[in-house]
């Protein structure tokens, strides 16, 4: 017995062996047994997906001797005529080659004939597209109006460059490419049919590379057991199909973080030495990162990789964030265009390696991240050392009077009424009878807010600063996240009142704001802003009718928060501290001591 090729031996011989095209077998069979088929179909798809196969099928479920049925028996005449192609009903026809208006005047004369044997001749067309104007319009009055016994199946694999006029008289299916899962099943059922042995990885990389065409897979499977000897091997199918070994991949992208250019380039010369073409180089790096991308965006089960791979890939992707990812697609994505248009592919994948090894944005890797994360945690215990000051002195008979001790002048130009009164000398005379009375007195005062905590700055920041440090906290919010960075720097710093800082939009950015409020990505700004700023902020995102160029420095104290609005301590350009008079002038209680034991103010020193 001659032999067959695989694609042939095991080509699908009913509906419920068609791979990958569910939808189509079950609305088949569905209109052949309701009696309700039509006279003209068309088949739309990619290569090696089934389109002539499920033709064939649908042919002989139509002539089938017990038919129509949607369950061809493949026993009797017609059916086995069909499937041995010679079968004079069923008329196969390449389009490419019968084109011409001629042939489908031809065929017009001979569709009046009644079929020999069975039900219906059915006239099979394959790349129907490739038919000419003049033939297509031959074809029209035949496909509107066929004689009652004709059937017409169209397959193409470009239904764009099918008239609208043929498309219109047909139904039409549409069949999918093949999922790599699919392939997979269908080659261990034909390898186990012929005795082959087999890894798993490299069935899956002949499922990969037939780019879900199952008749492609059949073919590469064929071809590569005449050169494997016994068992067939990831190896044997990279040395078949000139493929680059998933290893060697993992290795360049590890060397390109690794920023060992030499390395890399040793690695392309051994690759373009074996064979392998730049473009394809290119195409599997792409593919690599399409991956990663998936990786980082949580879509890991869309990466085709087997789960060991993937393992791999996962633990490789921590080292990028998605924006050094997408600037090595799209370095990689121009890189495969210049060699499509100029040629000269290793120089230009040469340029792409060392491009990207001199990106400087590679996110850091562990041990330098736990480095840093050590390295911060000291600098916060040493800024934390120094005790914060105190909001009010706590007034005792022994202790109520004696002079506060000094402290450094801060250089924050804006100060608040708890700007540290121990850093303020005083001197106060008070009758002698009326100290013993001072606790009772000041407790019945109402207490005072605590403005300044222990974990908190001991001065507010003005407008004026934070607009000086606005590009940083833009550029430290891109680097979490880069669309947020964006977004943010549409706005601009408005207010700042306490601990919180206004930023305002213009209407037309409604939609930035809205994205920037949301929960994680409010909190993941304010991360940056406390970076920037040193200090703890909230933050407050506004609609404005218009932003302002030159925004004069405003602090506004909220009234719960007892802050005091003096000009005497917003001095620009200097870094004093309000003198213990201005102090006394503001504070009510500081008064109503003095008022309380009939005292003055000597002297007040800084």
């Amino acid at each position: 017995m001659p032999h067959l090729a695989f694609a042939r031996k095991y080509r699908p011989q009913d509906f419920d062996e068609i791979v990958g095209q569910e939808h189509i077998a079950v609305t088949l069979k569905n209109a052949i047994a309701q009696n309700n088929f039509s006279h003209a179909y068309i088949f739309c798809g990619p290569r090696g997906v089934g389109k002539t196969s499920t033709a064939r099928i649908l042919a002989k479920a139509l002539n089938c001797q017990k038919g129509p049925t949607p369950k061809p028996c493949n026993q009797c005449i017609a059916c086995k005529e069909i499937n041995e192609s010679r079968s004079l009903d069923v008329l196969e026809i390449d389009g490419a080659s019968n084109r011409g208006i001629d042939e489908v005047r031809t065929l017009r004369e001979n569709v009046k004939f009644s079929p020999t044997s069975g039900k219906f001749k059915i006239y099979i067309i394959d790349e129907v597209h490739m038919l000419t104007t003049e033939a297509f319009n031959a074809l029209l009055k035949t496909l509107e109006e066929p004689p009652a016994h004709v059937k017409f199946i169209f397959a193409t694999t470009e239904p764009h460059k099918v008239l609208a006029t043929i498309l219109s008289r047909c139904q039409r299916f549409d069949f999918r490419a093949i999922n790599t899962d699919s392939i997979v099943a269908k080659l261990k059922e034909l390898a186990r049919a012929e005795k082959i042995q087999f890894e798993e990885q490299a069935l899956f990389s002949i499922a990969k590379s037939a780019d879900g065409s199952l008749r492609d897979a059949e073919v590469i499977l064929e071809q590569i057991q005449s050169f494997a000897s016994g068992k067939i091997k990831l190896q044997d199918v990279n040395s078949v199909l000139g493929l680059v070994c998933q290893d060697v991949i993992f290795k360049i992208i590890d060397l390109l973080y690794e920023k060992d250019i030499a390395q890399n380039l040793s690695h392309i010369d051994e690759l373009t030495r074996d064979g392998k073409e730049p473009v394809q180089i290119v195409n599997f790096m792409l593919e690599h990162f399409r991956n990663m991308m998936l990786v980082k965006a949580g879509c890991e089960k869309l990466a085709q990789l087997l789960k060991e791979d993937k393992a791999r890939l996962k633990k490789q992707s921590d080292k990028f964030d998605m924006e050094n990812i997408l600037y090595c697609l799209a370095v990689l994505s121009q890189t495969q265009e210049r060699i499509k248009r100029q040629g000269m592919g290793r120089l230009f994948l040469e340029m792409a390696l060392v491009k990207l090894s001199e990106f400087e944005n590679f996110t850091l890797n562990a041990e330098l991240l736990e480095k840093l994360e050590k390295l911060e945690e000291r600098m916060r215990k040493a800024n934390a050392a120094p005790p914060a000051a105190p909001s009010m002195p706590s007034f005792d008979a022994k202790t109520a009077f004696s002079p506060a001790s000094s402290a450094p002048k801060t250089e924050e130009p804006y100060v608040t009424l708890k700007a540290e009164p121990d850093k303020i000398k005083s001197n106060i005379e008070v009758e002698p009878e009326k100290a013993a009375s001072v606790a009772t007195a000041l407790a019945e005062l109402p207490k005072q807010t605590e403005l300044v905590t222990e974990n908190e700055p001991q001065c507010l920041l003005g407008l004026e600063q934070i607009l000086n440090l606005w590009p940083q906290i833009i550029n430290a919010v891109k680097k979490k996240k880069i669309t947020l960075g964006f977004y943010l720097s549409e706005g601009q710093p408005l207010k700042v009142f306490g601990n919180i800082l206004e930023v305002g939009f213009l209407k037309e950015c409604e939609f930035h704001r809205e994205n920037l409020e949301h929960s994680n990505n409010l909190k993941l700004i304010e991360d940056a802003v406390n970076e920037v700023l040193g200090r703890k902020m909230r933050l407050k995102l506004l609609i404005c009718t218009e932003l302002l160029q030159n925004i004069k420095p405003i602090v506004q104290e909220e009234a719960a928060e007892d802050f005091v609005e003096d000009d005497a301590l917003e001095r620009e350009g200097t870094d004093e501290i309000a003198t213990f008079n201005e102090v006394a002038d503001m504070n009510e209680f500081i008064q109503s001591a003095i008022d309380i034991f009939n005292g003055k103010i000597i002297q007040a020193e800084e």
